[in-house]
């Protein structure tokens, strides 16, 4: 086996737009690093690219060309390049959320697709003969379901280090965490990667060997219930909590015999003018409304009322949801496009209990929320999702099947 790893700065040295919140106001200064990072992975004459953007979502008009560049440089296939990122609300806005209206500067988004390229070339350029080795902990106590306590929620930490197998000295750490990077408010006005960020660089310092960090299915997972601070005091105090609980790692048996991967994709139609939740909820929102006395709910009400108005509004969308699966000896990685619920992302993880799950969630076309059946109109997230019911279901199960063809 072979790896290659490069970390890209590329933060931007003027204020700019900040993607989340709705923010109106530029940036003002800069709170930690923007950057890109690539890692490949290649074993016999098969390769797989995994690139992730600190960013609250990415799109096509960047992923396309990055990875027809790619294909024409390198001659590595669209579908052997993952290209993501972390969900923080605190970068640079590269492209609009589909609720928010904020401006976007096509000079700095289409920079991104030199800066995409230049870091996968990097990566590609380093390969060096390699081998790995991989650890897990739980994290207690500073986040999870922030619907339900108690409800469901991945608290693991994957880290798995790529090491040169002359030198045997670090390539690079690869983290996996599964948390809303939502630290950081609509008051922050500093560039950050926010909680991911923070805690790449603080393991970066601990271990003097370059990190990058993937998010995982934490459509529903935040530090809500377990907040202390606020702002740049909190998302202190809870990245060095984390990188603290990081000390009891353990190390899982991994074996990297055979890299193989394939693909599903699937198109979803979703009209907001049929849907029967929104077509139900738009006029019982309006009651509530006209009814309430409590502020916070009035709120809440609200802007609920306005996001299923604004998904009327659009009328039909094609949702295509894509997804790459890679099988690495006993370890899987599986990305997906979007914003994943606990409960969908658990049975991707519970379906290969005899491998390592690496899901890595906000990849390719970002495609909103995906809620389960179970949940679907209980919580915020159905009210920003642009799947019908089923819809997620359906295309997890889809991700599931593929898989098992893959293993077979």
């Amino acid at each position: 086996m072979q790896a290659g790893y490069n970390k890209l700065n590329i933060t931007p040295k003027e204020a700019v737009r900040i993607a989340g919140y709705n923010r109106k106001e530029l940036s003002k200064g800069v709170l930690d690093p923007i950057e890109i990072n690539s890692l490949v992975i290649k074993e016999n004459k098969q390769t797989i690219i995994i690139s992730i953007l600190d960013s609250i979502i990415i799109e096509d008009s960047v992923i396309l060309p990055v990875k027809q560049a790619i294909f024409e440089k390198y001659g590595i296939p669209f579908e052997q390049i993952i290209i993501g990122c972390i969900h923080t609300h605190s970068a640079p806005a590269y492209f609009k959320p589909f609720f928010e209206d904020v401006y976007i500067d096509t000079e700095l988004q289409n920079s991104l697709i030199d800066s995409f390229v230049e870091s996968i070339s990097l990566s590609m350029n380093s390969l060096k003969e390699s081998y790995l080795t991989m650890e897990k902990t739980e994290v207690e106590g500073l986040y999870g379901n922030r619907n339900n306590k108690n409800g469901i929620v991945d608290k693991s930490v994957h880290v798995i280090h790529f090491m040169n197998s002359h030198s045997k000295k670090d390539i690079c750490s690869f983290i996996q965490i599964s948390c809303h990077p939502t630290i950081l408010n609509g008051s922050n006005l500093k560039l950050s990667s926010d909680l991911l960020g923070w805690i790449r660089q603080k393991y970066q310092k601990k271990t003097n060997v370059p990190c990058m960090i993937v998010n995982g299915y934490c459509g529903d997972v935040s530090t809500r219930f377990y907040r202390e601070l606020k702002g740049e005091d909190e998302l202190e105090r809870v990245s060095s909590s984390i990188i603290n609980q990081m000390n009891h790692l353990h190390t899982l048996e991994t074996n990297t015999e055979g890299l193989k991967s394939t693909t599903f994709e699937k198109k979803y139609s979703y009209n907001g003018q049929t849907d029967s939740f929104v077509q139900s909820e738009i006029p019982h929102l309006k009651e509530v409304i006209t009814q309430s006395n409590d502020t916070s709910k009035l709120a809440m009400s609200k802007m609920l009322l306005h996001n299923l108005e604004f998904k009327a509004s659009k009328g039909e969308m094609i949702l295509n949801l894509y997804s790459h699966i890679i099988k690495l000896g006993n370890i899987l990685f599986i990305s997906l496009p979007g914003d994943i619920t606990a409960a969908l992302g658990q049975r991707i993880v519970n379906a290969f209990k005899n491998y390592h799950v690496i899901i890595i969630g906000y990849c390719e076309n970002y495609s909103n929320y995906f809620v389960c059946n179970e949940d679907y109109g209980k919580y915020f997230e159905t009210y920003i999702s642009r799947l019908s019911k089923g819809n997620a279901d359906d295309f997890i199960q889809n991700v599931i099947d593929q898989t098992r063809v893959l293993l077979k």
